[in-house]
C-alpha cells in the first residue's frame, strides 16, 4: 500500500464509491461475493487499492494543513513544488512569527500524508491566508 488502509467505518461511509470502484474494475456484485468467499487475499488487495485511490484523491485536492500545539501553531500551504509554512510561537512575554519554505523530498501527496499522520489536519486555508 502507498498510504493507509481505510477503517471499516470509513469503508461503510464510502460504500457507493467502493461499488463504483468495483464496477470500473470489472467486478460485479456476484464476483465480489465469490471473491469474499473464495479469495480473501484478493479481497484484501482490492480494499487496499481502493484505500490508496481514496487517499490519493483527498491529498491531490488538499492545499492547506494546520497543526496546533500548546504554544505553537503551524499553518502550511502545499503548492505543486514546495510547502510554505507560517508558524506562531507563544512565548512567555511575546508572540513570535516565522515563515519558511521547502521543496518536497518525496512526492507532494506522500509528504502530505506523513504530515497528516504526524497530527496535521486538513484546512480551508483561511488561517494561513490571514496571517502576515
Amino acid at each position: 500500500m502507498k498510504y493507509q488502509r481505510l477503517s471499516k467505518e470509513e469503508l461503510l461511509e464510502l460504500e457507493k464509491e467502493f461499488v463504483d470502484f468495483l464496477v470500473v474494475n470489472g467486478i460485479t456484485a456476484q464476483d465480489w461475493i465469490s471473491l469474499k468467499e473464495n479469495e480473501p487475499v484478493n479481497v484484501e488487495e482490492i480494499i487496499n487499492q481502493f484505500s490508496d485511490v481514496v487517499w490519493e484523491s483527498i491529498l491531490r485536492s488538499t492545499k492547506y494543513l494546520n497543526k496546533i500545539e500548546d504554544k505553537t501553531a503551524y499553518y502550511f500551504k502545499l503548492g505543486n513544488e514546495n510547502i510554505e509554512l507560517k508558524k506562531i510561537v507563544k512565548g512567555e512575554s511575546a508572540t513570535e512569527l516565522y515563515t519558511a519554505q521547502k521543496e518536497y523530498k518525496n512526492t507532494r501527496e506522500y509528504e502530505m500524508f506523513m504530515m497528516i499522520k504526524d497530527g496535521c489536519t486538513i484546512s480551508d486555508g483561511a488561517d494561513f491566508e490571514r496571517l502576515f
